[in-house]
């Protein structure tokens, strides 16, 4: 009989025995782990034609050669160097050097090898193994993989083809000087992948010009209007960076209310000390990320660069009918360029790089100027006709403003001393406000197509603008004119993309344009509007793998931009909500363009990167001055960024709106408004009617809580948000919660 001493002593004997056998069966995938760790950490050196599994030397400077000159303008030069491909810019202007690899003693990464590795790569990559039963993805650099390369001269620069023999992932990348700038160019026809790892994106030097904490200066970022992120020598550890894509996330999302700000323009900038430059995608923005890693994000230094995106990740089913991510099946073959502008002394600001862009937005995109040099300021007016509340057996239509009441609200206005109105006319059609798709014919309970076309012809006659505001790109299951099956936006995996309830749709873009064209245009020819505003198409932009009209997002832009042409050629005008920078070119008015970042941990300003960037071109609004907490802030907000007076009204009181899908209109009854409205529009037309048409040449922070402004002619825009008056350069006194206009040599 065993006893149980005996009994314990064999269960300790199966049990090790079982731990022997996981211990030997785990020894290789352990052993293949650290070698794969050590391989990582440890980059080695590379030359060009070289094998990426040549024995080699951890990095050091010296072993790395010298850079060669391989291009010249008349401010720049370009220094290339064989062994790793590393590029220097030198502004010969002051002979400040950007380069693309950190000196080493300049990086502090706490002793994480992998990441001083990184700081010397000239791309970030991004792979997965679309095998996997679940989407894993892996990024390794130029340091680590150690690429095959084969250099060639261009014309005024040097293309470079990347080769990794491990991935069996190849590319090229061009680097060429053009006046006071450098183009990086990856050819999307270059790009070859295996079977076993699929290229999901490309981040071209990705510490080009990185600052430390030594030194001084910022990154700017397209978060709302522009972000402002100081260098700081004492900072936290950071735990993420910032990363938007360009005009709006890759995935349509259903929560506006976490919604964060979008990046409208595909822009970077970077101030180190007396230098500076602005990053801008000039190709294949509609498919790039823009990345600003302050210092304290994996290792110490600021670092703002762009990210090529060649594959997404999307929700499959499988075949338990649980869900995974997949990567897409399709590597994007599309030309993406980063264009870098160099600033130095006193032009290296935020306010040149503005400039900057508004010149490349007027020479290269075509955008051109709707605000003629004495026109006054407009009024801006929206008004909510009516919307419809949901009841047991039938919706009810509420009648907020009427055709006739919306003439008379502004003829009040003109009687009033407003001497521009730019109207915009929500739930205009028998549907009502945010019942999409909502048609074209005017409702009978506003006063009918007859009313409508009065209320036009007043406009015209008096020179005001009227938008007819409606949404193409949204549609609730229910509503006539489109088909949840054919006319809506599909995934990668081939589903409708909708809500967690299945009720809200969003619409092909190209089915729409045919639609818009063909139904709506012509019943409104006869009236005398200045356009259509359309919601929706400048805060978002997406993927169709609808099997009838399949777009890219820049397909699906091009087909918004195609309507708002349309509008264009009808009405003379178009107007867009959001200001994504692809529908700019086709808008003569822009509404929802916000005032304030996001909100990010390192964010130390915000800035009006944006608003530099379009005033005196075209006419903007932001938040309505009647729905701001704070209607004073507001308003100072609004002549510190060059808004025009905003408000959303109705003839009628709000309260009736409480049971509606639009509740948050809380305070929108005229009659409540219209001396606050219109003393504050006499104040900007009197003061800054002559800046109106105007470039905001700078933009600074004289002290906390006090911002300048300076127009093209030298005039200055002084605001004081401050609860006490202050006294400024030149001995101006600005009175407290205020602003004041300083003219040219004041």
């Amino acid at each position: 009989m065993i006893t149980r001493k005996a009994k314990r002593w064999m269960y300790y004997i199966t049990v090790s025995l079982i731990l022997v056998v996981l211990v030997l069966l785990a020894l290789p995938s352990l052993q293949r782990a650290i070698e794969r760790a050590q391989q990582e950490i440890k980059p080695k050196n590379g030359a060009v034609e070289a094998a990426a599994d040549t024995p080699a030397e951890d990095v050091q400077p010296q072993n790395l050669g010298e850079y060669e000159k391989v291009a010249e303008t008349d401010r720049l030069e370009l220094l290339f160097r064989s062994s790793d491909s590393a590029i220097v810019v030198k502004d010969k202007s002051n002979g400040y050097k950007w380069e693309s690899a950190v000196p080493l003693k300049d990086v502090s990464a706490d002793g994480n090898e992998l990441w001083t590795a990184s700081s010397q790569s000239i791309f970030h990559l991004t792979f997965t193994d679309p095998n996997l039963p679940a989407m894993e993805t892996q990024e390794t650099n130029s340091v680590v993989e150690q690429p095959k390369m084969k250099a060639t001269s261009l014309d005024n620069g040097i293309s470079v083809h990347y080769d990794l023999p491990r991935l069996q992932i190849s590319f090229d990348m061009s680097f060429q000087l053009k006046g006071n700038s450098l183009e990086v160019t990856v050819p999307g026809k270059s790009i070859k992948e295996s079977k076993n790892n699929w290229l999901m994106a490309i981040a071209p030097l990705p510490f080009f010009g990185a600052a430390t904490d030594k030194d001084q200066g910022y990154s700017i970022y397209p978060d709302g209007p522009g972000a402002l992120s100081t260098f700081k020598s004492n900072h936290p550890t950071y735990l993420n960076p910032y990363r938007a894509s360009v005009y709006g996330a890759d995935t349509i999302t259903f929560n506006n209310y976490k919604r964060e700000q979008n990046a409208m323009l595909p822009i970077f900038g970077l101030k180190v000390n007396e230098n500076a430059f602005l990053g801008m995608i000039t190709q294949g923005e509609y498919d790039a990320n823009i990345l600003y890693s302050p210092s304290g994000y994996l290792i110490n230094l600021n670092r703002v660069s762009s990210e090529l995106i060649y594959r997404r990740e999307y929700e499959a089913v499988k075949k338990d009918g649980n869900l995974t991510k997949k990567p897409e099946k399709n590597v994007l073959r599309e030309d993406h360029t980063i264009r870098y502008v160099f600033f130095s002394g006193n032009e290296a600001d935020y306010s040149h790089m503005a400039s900057a862009y508004r010149e490349y937005l007027i020479n290269e995109q075509g955008v051109r100027s709707h605000i003629k040099k004495d026109d006054p300021i407009p009024y801006g007016l929206d008004m909510l006709m009516g919307i419809k509340k949901n009841q047991i057996l039938f919706d009810h239509f509420i009648q907020t403003t009427t055709y006739p009441e919306a003439q008379q609200i502004m003829e009040d206005l003109s009687k009033q001393g407003v001497k521009s109105i730019s109207a915009n006319l929500l739930g205009w059609t028998r549907e009502g406000y945010l019942e999409y798709p909502s048609g074209y014919t005017p409702s009978a309970k506003l006063g009918g197509l007859s009313g409508l076309k009065q209320l036009s012809a007043f406009t015209k006659a008096n020179n005001y603008q009227l938008f007819l505001q409606d949404n193409y790109v949204e549609a609730w299951k229910g509503s006539d004119g489109f088909s949840t099956r054919s006319d809506v936006v599909v995934g990668a995996n081939h589903f409708a993309v909708t809500d967690r309830y299945s009720e809200l749709f969003y619409l092909n873009a190209g089915k729409q344009n045919e639609h818009f064209q063909g139904k709506i245009l012509d019943p409104l020819r006869k009236l005398d509007i200045t356009g259509i505003n359309f919601d929706g198409i400048g805060y978002q932009d997406y993927y169709d793998y609808n099997d009838d009209y399949p777009l890219t997002r820049e397909g699906t832009a091009k087909q918004w931009v195609e309507m708002m042409d349309k509008s264009i050629k009808q009405f003379g005008s178009a107007a867009s909500i959001g200001g994504n920078g692809y529908s700019l070119k086709n808008s003569s008015r822009l509404f929802g363009i916000p005032m304030e970042d996001s909100g990010y941990f390192f964010t130390d300003e915000t800035i009006p990167f944006y608003q530099m960037a379009v005033h005196g071109l075209i006419p903007y609004s932001g938040d309505p001055q009647n729905l701001f907490y704070d209607p004073q802030l507001q308003y100072l907000k609004m002549v510190e960024y060059g808004y025009m007076p905003y408000y959303q009204l109705t003839k009628n009181y709000s309260e009736e709106l409480k049971d509606t899908y639009y509740s948050d209109l809380f305070s929108s009854a005229y009659d409540n408004w219209a001396n606050q409205s219109v003393q504050q529009y006499k104040e900007m037309n009197e003061k800054l009617q002559p800046v109106w048409s105007q470039a905001m040449k700078e933009h600074r922070k004289l002290q906390k809580d006090v911002y300048e402004v300076v127009y093209e002619d030298g005039t200055r825009v002084i605001v004081n948000y401050s609860p006490r008056e202050v006294r400024v350069e030149g001995d101006h006194i600005v009175p407290d919660k205020n602003f004041i206009v300083v003219p040219k040599g004041g």
